[in-house]
């Protein structure tokens, strides 16, 4: 285990500022856009998905300790094949991400400008990763700490008005497929926690601290949406599906809320950029990507995984619709998720309601994936699969 290994705060503090990104700020809009009145409906799917991965990744976690999340996990409970899949879908899926949020970083910081501002907020955030986990912690610890406090101020402003829910939940009928979709777009703002278990034995005692840490992250994130959905839709109503700056609406802070979405962004970049590097090391050290990749300094962070993929988010800042954005990323991670529940259903003997769990789990994961927005379904597919002939004719 690394000298600077991470206490459970800082654990919990990469999970949270995973979750409370850039995604909080656009989910809502986007998902009651596609779900209208049955809103709490996807939400709580949403939720429901999120808390039986983070279950089944919880079981995973008190027995490997070695970091790379599912990947690792798979590695040991099922096969390499599946193991590469699931990895190369998380680091796929997560680059999006992160060039995706360095856009929203850029919009609410300097709108209409080239891409150089979410470039520059990309490699500052990956020099900080560089120089070690521990600073990423603390930089995650105080960004997500800002978040928070902003949400909650948010909320407490909004259950001062008189909120109304009849006209926003106001529907005819139940649209399965609507939900469905909107479940997976709010999936995105969900899910954080996994960079969490690809630190592996970066964390002190990652067997109780890394469970733990998700357990107490996610509980916090579900509250807090929740409580946000309800002063959203009893403020603004409909007008929620139309409004470009909800959160900033609500608190009557235009400014604040420009600066906290920014801070938000940045804690979100950070934490994925440490937890992709992470994931793309150890896949090195497995040959699953060039050895090159598990390179790691003094700090004993993968520097060179780092620079590669802070390159890559790079790239993609100049494409890319944010919400086919985020079906991408959704697809990957639902992806990701459900090889986790296939991992935890070899685990040792599963108990009835453990393999409930992961039963449910994997089924709900699978619903979701093939619900996302836009075209990231058939592309997605296609990527991975892409990626398993070329492993498969390299190694031969």
């Amino acid at each position: 285990m690394p000298k600077t290994a991470l206490r459970l705060s800082g654990a919990v503090a990469i999970g949270l500022a995973s979750m409370l990104g850039a995604g909080v700020f656009v989910v809502f809009r986007d998902s009651y856009a596609i779900a209208q009145g049955q809103i709490f409906i996807a939400l709580a799917l949403a939720a429901l998905v999120a808390s039986l991965n983070a279950s089944s990744v919880y079981r995973l976690a008190k027995e490997v300790e070695r970091p790379g999340g599912v990947y690792a996990y798979s590695r040991v409970y099922l096969n390499d094949s599946l193991s590469f899949a699931s990895g190369f879908a998380f680091v796929f899926g997560k680059i999006g991400s992160i060039g995706a949020i360095a856009l929203v970083f850029q919009e609410y910081v300097l709108p209409n400008q080239p891409f150089w501002p979410a470039a520059l907020a990309i490699c500052v955030l990956a020099l900080i990763n560089i120089l070690g986990i521990n600073r990423t912690a603390a930089v995650a610890g105080v960004l997500s700490t800002v978040t928070i406090a902003f949400l909650v101020f948010v909320i407490a402003k909004g259950l001062q008005n008189q909120l109304d829910l009849a006209p926003a939940l106001a529907t005819h009928q139940v649209d399965l497929f609507s939900v469905l979709q909107a479940a997976s777009v709010l999936f995105f703002a969900f899910a954080g926690y996994a960079r969490v278990a690809t630190l592996g034995n970066e964390v002190r005692n990652p067997k109780r601290n890394i469970p733990l840490a998700i357990l107490i992250a996610l509980t916090v994130v579900i509250a807090l949406y929740g409580l946000l959905e309800v002063v959203l839709l009893g403020t603004l109503g409909r007008h929620l599906a139309t409004v470009s700056t909800p959160l900033a609406n609500v608190s009557g802070v235009p400014l604040l809320a420009t600066l906290v979405a920014a801070a938000a962004s940045l804690g979100s970049m950070l934490a994925l950029l440490a937890g992709v590097s992470r994931t793309a090391a150890v896949m090195s050290e497995d040959r699953e990507l060039p050895a090159v990749f598990a390179s790691r300094n003094r700090f004993g962070s993968p520097w060179l995984a780092e620079v590669v993929i802070a390159a890559g988010a790079i790239a993609l800042t100049a494409v890319g619709d944010l919400r086919w954005v985020i079906g991408f990323s959704s697809f990957s991670v639902l992806f990701y998720y459900s090889v986790g529940h296939l991992s935890a259903l070899r685990q040792g003997k599963p108990s009835v309601t453990q393999k409930i769990i992961a039963v449910a789990g994997l089924l709900l994961c699978t619903a979701l994936a093939v619900s996302v927005p836009g075209p990231a379904l058939p592309i997605s597919v296609a990527i991975v699969a892409g990626a398993l002939v070329v492993r498969r004719l390299v190694r031969r």
